[in-house]
């Protein structure tokens, strides 16, 4: 089973270089940590600034998958930095924004740096994913962006489904891979690669489409919509490739770039498509 886990060295790193101020990561990574979307991919030049960009475009498509409207109450699970919370909390009123994330780290930067915008209501949650300290049917929206493939998914799946008031929804965004290429991630655990276990810590890679239909189905939910959006994504390797440029330890360069090429290949080759998943709450 995967649980949410505590972060890989690589986002110690991250934390460590946003403290310092270094310049290209506070572009890149002071608000969201996660991939970006682009809608024209061949016209990405991939600087850091751009890629901040990048990665609050990410946060607004599955925001607008999630149909997230004024008055909503919206629960971020793997909240990073509170970059969607914030994103929300800046165009939407009468919001209940409810960030959650195990790392207590994550979330005090979230809370020093994200204030509530009018009468919006701001809460950060220190908590295990499947966990979570909130009262049944007490949210609209549960987001999960680029954070599902560390939870216990069945776990995860419950607990979304006792939270959600009727009509609600879960929207979130994983790498999803084909069938075929589930069955052959059965047989592979990733974590006990080093460069993986380094960069992304415990991650779980094996859940398809048929799979998270299932889960839904166990749980009060049905998958309503499955967005591809592979190649909006994929400058986001280039990008990550050239971020380690300036890192001193060229050992954890060696591990960060091996293990995002895995990611990157299974991408290009179809094994894993970057999908955006919205389950409505029956």
């Amino acid at each position: 089973m995967v649980h949410q886990p505590s972060n890989p060295p690589y986002f110690d790193g991250l934390l460590h270089r946003l403290a310092i101020g270094e310049a290209r990561t506070a572009a890149a990574f002071s608000r969201h940590v996660h991939w970006g979307y682009w809608h024209e991919p061949p016209q990405a030049t991939c600087t850091p600034e751009e890629y901040g960009e990048a990665a609050e475009l990410l946060s607004r498509v599955l925001c607008d998958v999630a149909g997230i409207g004024d008055g909503m109450r919206v629960v971020d699970v793997g909240c990073g930095f509170g970059g969607t919370i914030a994103s929300l909390n800046e165009r939407l009123g009468e919001m209940l924004l409810i960030g959650v994330n195990i790392d207590p780290r994550q979330l005090q930067r979230a809370s020093d740096m994200v204030r509530p915008c009018g009468i919006n209501s701001l809460k950060w949650v220190e908590a295990d994913a499947a966990q979570i300290p909130l009262a049944d049917a007490s949210c609209d929206v549960a987001l999960a962006l680029e954070s599902v493939f560390h939870f216990d998914r069945p776990r995860f799946f419950a607990e979304v489904g006792r939270l959600l008031a009727p009509g609600g929804n879960l929207t979130l965004s994983d790498f999803v891979p084909s069938e075929r290429a589930a069955e052959y991630l059965d047989a592979i655990d990733f974590s006990a690669d080093e460069a993986v276990r380094w960069s992304y810590g415990q991650i779980d890679l094996a859940c398809s489409l048929s799979r998270y239909r299932e889960l839904a189905k166990a749980n009060n939910l049905e998958l309503t919509q499955a967005i591809d959006i592979t190649e909006n994504t994929l400058p986001t390797y280039d990008f990550l490739y050239s971020s380690t440029k300036d890192w001193p330890e060229s050992r954890e360069v060696e591990l960060f770039s091996r293990a995002t090429r895995l990611l990157e290949k299974a991408s290009r080759k179809g094994m894993l498509g970057y999908q955006v998943l919205r389950f409505d709450r029956l």
